[in-house]
């Protein structure tokens, strides 16, 4: 199964998890762009657009959950947001729901798990 291109935006405090996310999508398309926190995710986002926003929900000062709101406000043509969880819990899921993001993703995740989630 393939991933439809287009741009996506990673958006996590952790290394690996960027570095696994590219590998898992070497071969989807995509054009990947990367940020570490969430005021970086921003500063891209309002450079250019991006159709797939991956966001870790607890990132450092500027959390995923806020991320979601601030991109799905900020734009006449939002992002689809997907909120990345080590917390797999019902209440990570509805924070989730709570910011209108599109989706929820548990980590770890396999690459079958990410390409469903971004289809």
């Amino acid at each position: 199964m393939t991933a439809v291109p287009g741009r996506l935006l990673v958006v996590d405090d952790d290394v690996h998890i960027r570095r696994l996310i590219k590998v898992f999508l070497r071969d989807a398309q995509y054009e990947l762009a990367e940020a570490a926190t969430g005021e970086e995710a921003l500063q891209l986002a309002r450079r250019q657009a991006f159709d797939v926003v991956l966001v870790d929900l607890i990132l450092p000062n500027y959390g995923g959950s806020r991320l979601c709101q601030k991109l799905k406000s900020d734009s006449a043509r939002p992002p689809r947001v997907i909120i990345v969880s080590g917390d797999d819990s019902q209440q990570s899921r509805d924070v989730a729901v709570e910011v209108k993001a599109d989706g929820f993703l548990a980590k770890p995740f396999t690459r079958e798990e990410l390409i469903a989630a971004l289809s």
